[in-house]
């Protein structure tokens, strides 16, 4: 009877432990859409795109950084590099936040309105600095 009564223990133990033994890091699983659409933004500004947020036509909320990381390096996207994003089909506005140059310094807000998102055609921006003043 003892020994069965030890048997049970170390298959209880042996099974918490397997069980410890996985993932530390939940895994975030990716969204769902019924009509995926890509959107992909290109930078090729002087500085780093921190922030991009994506609202529909129409509102006024513009809801989280379709980032959606708070990792300093994942969340950006550096000069000469482009990221895409999967929204579900629909009409979007679009805004980013940007850093003049790759230095600290103003945070700079670009956007875009009325922007027709579908999964036959991606939403593809270019961020470009403004050119100088000539004069």
């Amino acid at each position: 009877m003892k020994q069965k009564r030890y048997a049970v223990i170390a298959i209880i133990a042996i099974g918490l432990s397997l069980a410890a033994c996985g993932d530390s890091d939940p895994v975030t699983p990716e969204p769902m859409f019924d009509s995926p659409s890509l959107v992909r933004v290109v930078n090729r500004l002087l500085g780093p795109v921190l922030f991009v947020f994506a609202r529909p036509c129409g509102t006024s909320d513009w809801g989280n950084d379709l980032f959606d990381t708070d990792h300093p390096i994942e969340g950006t996207i550096q000069p000469g590099d482009q990221r895409d994003f999967m929204v579900e089909a629909g009409c979007y506005d679009f805004r980013v936040e940007h850093l003049e140059t790759t230095e600290p310094g103003p945070i700079i807000v670009k956007m875009i309105f009325n922007q027709a998102a579908s999964p036959v055609t991606p939403v593809i921006w270019t961020l470009e600095d403004d050119p100088a003043d000539p004069t």
